[in-house]
């Protein structure tokens, strides 16, 4: 329900919840580096190459996940960018102010996810949130956060006839 702009808000809202969780909200206070950036970009490179496979195979289950995914990174990104300011990143992704938001809007519309999106990132958020192991997050060496041992994916499956 609620206007596309609340459903902005709360889907970065999601994204900000999975910061504090996992202890990352240093990031939200300090100034990006060259480094963080580095890996956000890394992370997202990451997903659109699952996205690329998917397509190819023809799999909307793999594919709504990787876009899902590439959407909770570019939020993750511009929260860090925005200081953790919610509103001015809903902003930002609605007034699709950035080349990512409207790459992700397109591959949204072109596999007909519009209805199934906020549904299925709210999935993906929970999976996300199942990677904490003891209440703590287990790290890459880069900084990637891995799954623990009580991790389980998201059922999209559920959203693609």
């Amino acid at each position: 329900g609620g206007n596309l702009m609340e459903q902005w808000n709360k889907l970065v809202g999601l994204v900000k919840e999975f910061y504090i969780a996992f202890g990352q909200q240093e990031f939200l206070e300090k100034e990006m580096t060259d480094e963080r950036m580095g890996l956000r970009e890394k992370l997202f490179e990451e997903e659109l190459k699952e996205y690329e496979v998917a397509e190819k195979n023809n799999n909307k289950v793999e594919m709504l996940d990787a876009v899902c995914d590439m959407c909770y990174i570019l939020i993750g990104t511009l929260l860090e960018k925005c200081k953790g300011d919610i509103e001015a990143v809903a902003n930002m992704i609605y007034f699709g102010c950035d080349d990512k938001s409207e790459f992700i809007f397109e591959k949204i519309f072109k596999n007909e996810f519009n209805d199934i999106f906020v549904k299925a990132f709210e999935g993906v958020h929970k999976s996300n949130m199942s990677k904490l192991e003891n209440g703590k997050a287990i790290f890459r060496e880069d900084g990637k956060i891995l799954k623990g041992k009580n991790y389980f994916g998201p059922n999209l499956k559920q959203f693609i006839e």
